[in-house]
C-alpha cells in the first residue's frame, strides 16, 4: 500500500484564506445592507449611489474569490497531482481578492502564500 504525499501547509493556509475571504464578503455585504437601508442615512442618500454600489460590487468580489480560494484549496488536497495548477488559481483569486479587502487583507495574504507554497510543492 502506498501512501500518497499530500500538500498539507498549502492546503491548510489556502483554507484559512479562503474562509477569511468568505467572511470579509459577507461582513461587506452586511455592512452595506445596514448603511443602505438605515432611516437615519436618507439624507446622504445622493452621495451613496456610486459610492454604495462600488461598495456592493467589491464586497461580492470578495465573497465570490474567498469561495474560488475555498473550492480550489479543497480540490488541491484531493488531487494533489494538480497542486501546481491550484495553487495558481488560489494565487490569482488571492491577488483579486484584494480588490475587496482580501478577508480583512491578511486572507488575501495568506492565499498568496498558499498559492505559491502550492506552487512550489513537489510529490
Amino acid at each position: 500500500m502506498t501512501s500518497v504525499q499530500k500538500p498539507v501547509a498549502a492546503f491548510a493556509v489556502s483554507l484559512v484564506a479562503g474562509a477569511l475571504m468568505v467572511a470579509g464578503g459577507v461582513m461587506g455585504l452586511a455592512a452595506w445592507t445596514w448603511w443602505r437601508w438605515m432611516p437615519m442615512w436618507g439624507w446622504m442618500t445622493p452621495m451613496w449611489g456610486m459610492m454604495g454600489s462600488l461598495w456592493l460590487v467589491f464586497s461580492s468580489l470578495g465573497l465570490v474569490s474567498g469561495a474560488v480560494v475555498l473550492a480550489a484549496a479543497l480540490l488541491m488536497y484531493s488531487r494533489p497531482e494538480q497542486a501546481q495548477s491550484w495553487g495558481t488559481v488560489i494565487l490569482v483569486f488571492s491577488a483579486v481578492s484584494l480588490l475587496g479587502m482580501g478577508g480583512f487583507v491578511i486572507g488575501a495574504v495568506l492565499g498568496i502564500m498558499g498559492g505559491v507554497l502550492a506552487m512550489v510543492w513537489k510529490t
